[in-house]
């Protein structure tokens, strides 16, 4: 097969457009969006946008890359089309990383009762929610003003002036701090001592850079230990009148008249849980539960770290993306093969706009019986149906291919996923310096994780074996060469403890099902690319007996992992307790029966393990992004690492340095010119490759 550099080109811009991240658009020559064109419900009949074009507040849940900013900027592009309804786009994470990155306070805490630890969060927060509202202003001009509106102000008795300036008005209203009590009132014996707790006021002045000052004066400050969420949330009321502020705000718009708002919230799950939960309380859920319901939210999280505590999750929409967690709703029998249907219809869409309907057999090689079919299973095996992943291992196809001289085989997108694997999902618990996508209620250490993992694969390996030389009459067809051993099972009270691991995409929920013991288990399947990088046969078959075989309970190798890495104990007098008590203490803080002291779970881990671990290399994962797009182009600018990476200059920056470990390890290299470009060094080639 010969192709031209056009074509192999377009292939790659097909793959771009899955692996995009977060809010990057697709557009056209012409910079006109393409989300219309290739945009492809998860479920059949576009079921899930027109849900969340109902007037109701909406959570996507999934991992990283299942689509949840695609769905939004659909959903936005919709809403752009009505003349009554407004849709306001807020990127969390970027707000709360640049909250975080700026110099924003000056603090007077001469007679100050809180702790500075809590003094800086309460500054943070300030911070944080001023962003939001500064970036809810611009959002609102950028859509009011656009065409679509324009004639309501002549029409309906305001004038485009006018309503700017009374909503510049709101805007800088809102930031005159209310000075009221900053916490609740707490018991007076709380206040009686003589201790740092004891009633106290002083003076608090918060400099919000270029803003203007908030001052005043903070009473009945708790201290450290009993400053806690809705002490802050109570203190942010002192400063910023959200409910007055949006009731005003809704008045104002529906003089255009606009009947509806929907505020989307995108990775929101990427800040910490305390802030989330403030954000939550301060903001989201006081909108949400609005009676008139002017205001709704519209808003992507992970699972696991999707904690809403003042939102009521009965009243609420909620999808998770997450192929087992969408499709088995409607049939648990029908997964694989739903899931399937969707690969092949995200891809036929993409090839059919990108390649005016060519055949697909002209990019995929169809001899030896392979159908077209074979390869859309295949690309739902290795990528679990999420289509960031999809997109990574087609582009890294054309490269196995030389720019598609030849056609891809099995066998390149097997070893394309291999090297994804290697690339993009092993690094997080072997090269990254920490886990930055985990549970929020993760509480064992990476150490312990990875651990874990080669368990599972060393279990994996011996399977692979028992079933090759196994006399059962349900492995007969079985060699060493050929058994299937990708996957494991555990009970379903177990499934949390997996959950870091399957966030970060080393396995996978396959299904739930009864095993031989008539126990509810949940099934998984290890990554595709780390079978094939282990030598593991991964099943075509997925017949449900098969994966339910004794060999595939894993319930001894967690809890002896579990029993292993954790132990129970009091933090008073060091009595300890079975692994099994969990419940009883953790969950329902029941204190030691020995001394009444309080008992936790603590870790405990393999020296020898956690010495060999630190005394490999590791860089944060922002670092190790940059080494791994560096790997696949020759050099590339500040500003061009940006845009592969769908981040800031000014994170770009950060991570090149000369305070950044690649710069300090000399993994890059700085070519100056009138762009200084940076490329990747020999030493930083041999680190990804060893």
């Amino acid at each position: 097969m010969t192709c031209s550099t056009n074509i192999a080109d377009t292939f790659l811009s097909l793959s771009d457009s899955l692996s995009k991240y977060r809010r990057a658009e697709i557009k056209n020559e012409n910079g006109d969006s393409l989300i219309e064109n290739l945009y492809v419900d998860p479920l059949e009949n576009e079921l899930i946008l027109k849900s969340m074009l109902k007037n109701n507040t909406t959570l996507l849940l999934g991992r990283k890359g299942t689509g949840k900013s695609t769905i939004i900027n659909r959903f936005q592009h919709e809403i752009r089309k009505t003349n009554d309804k407004l849709s306001l786009y807020i990127d969390v994470k970027a707000l709360f990383e640049q909250t975080k990155k700026s110099s924003y306070t000056n603090i007077n805490n001469t007679e100050l009762k809180l702790s500075k630890e809590n003094l800086d969060k309460l500054s943070l927060y300030v911070f944080f929610i001023e962003k939001i509202i500064d970036e809810l202003k611009k959002e609102i001009k950028a859509s009011v003003f656009q065409n679509r509106f324009l004639n309501f102000f002549s029409n309906k008795g305001i004038t485009k002036t006018q309503f700017e300036t009374e909503l510049n008005e709101l805007f800088q209203n809102i930031k005159q701090p209310l000075f009221k009590d900053i916490t609740a009132q707490t018991k007076s014996s709380q206040h009686s001592s003589s201790k740092s707790n004891k009633t106290a006021e002083s003076e608090l002045n918060i400099n919000l850079s270029d803003q203007p000052s908030i001052g005043g004066k903070l009473s009945h400050i708790t201290s450290a230990e009993e400053y806690k969420t809705e002490d802050f949330t109570r203190a942010l009321g002192r400063f910023f009148d959200i409910i007055g502020f949006m009731n005003n705000l809704k008045e104002l718009l529906r003089r255009i008249p606009i009947n509806h708002v929907f505020i989307c919230l995108d990775d929101m799950s990427e800040i910490d849980k305390e802030s989330m939960e403030v954000f939550t309380d301060f903001i989201v859920g006081p909108l949400n539960n609005l009676s008139d319901e002017f205001f709704k939210f519209k808003i992507s999280l992970y699972p696991g770290r999707d904690y809403l505590p003042s939102i009521d999750r009965q009243k609420v929409t909620t999808y998770c993306l997450d192929y087992y967690d969408l499709y088995s709703i409607g049939s648990a029998d029908k997964v694989e093969e739903s899931a399937i249907k969707y690969t092949k219809r995200l891809l036929e869409r993409r090839f059919n706009y990108y390649f005016n309907d060519t055949d697909l057999g002209v990019f995929f090689d169809l001899k030896q019986g392979s159908s077209i079919d074979d390869y859309y299973k295949l690309i739902f095996q290795i990528s679990s149906n999420v289509p960031r992943i999809i997109g990574k291992v087609l582009e890294i196809a054309l490269q196995k291919t030389n720019s598609l001289e030849k056609k891809i085989t099995k066998k390149i997108l097997q070893e394309s996923a291999r090297q994804h694997y290697k690339n993009d999902i092993e690094f997080v618990l072997t090269k990254s310096e920490y886990i930055e996508y985990k549970s929020y209620d993760e509480s064992f250490e990476k150490f312990h994780l990875l651990d874990l993992l080669k368990q599972f694969i060393q279990k994996a390996v011996e399977n692979k074996k028992h079933i090759g030389t196994s006399n059962a009459k349900i492995f007969e067809q079985y060699t060493t060469n050929t058994a299937p051993s990708n996957y494991l099972y555990v009970h379903e009270d177990l499934e949390e403890i997996l959950k870091t691991l399957e966030f970060n995409f080393f396995i996978t929920k396959f299904s739930q099902q009864k095993n031989k013991d008539t126990e509810t288990v949940s099934v998984f399947s290890l990554n595709y690319g780390l079978c094939i990088d282990n030598n593991l046969i991964f099943d075509e078959k997925s017949d449900r007996k098969f994966r339910i075989e004794r060999v595939f309970d894993f319930n001894p190798v967690v809890v002896n992992w579990m029993k292993s890495s954790k132990e129970l104990v009091c933090s008073a007098c060091g009595q300890t307790y079975d692994l099994s008590k969990k419940e009883i203490f953790i969950d329902h803080k029941i204190p030691c029966t020995t001394c009444q002291g309080n008992v936790e779970l603590r870790s405990i881990i393999d020296i020898d393990l956690k010495r060999s671990i630190e005394s490999k290399i590791q860089i944060p994962m922002k670092e190790y992004e940059i080494l791994n797009v560096l790997k696949y182009k020759n050099s590339l600018t500040a500003s061009e690492l940006g845009d592969e990476l769908d981040r800031a200059y000014q994170s770009i920056n950060h991570s090149i340095g000369r305070k950044s470990k690649i710069n300090n390890y000399k993994y890059i290299e700085r070519l100056d010119g009138n762009q200084p470009r940076f490329k990747l060094t020999s030493n930083g080639l041999a680190y990804l490759n060893q």
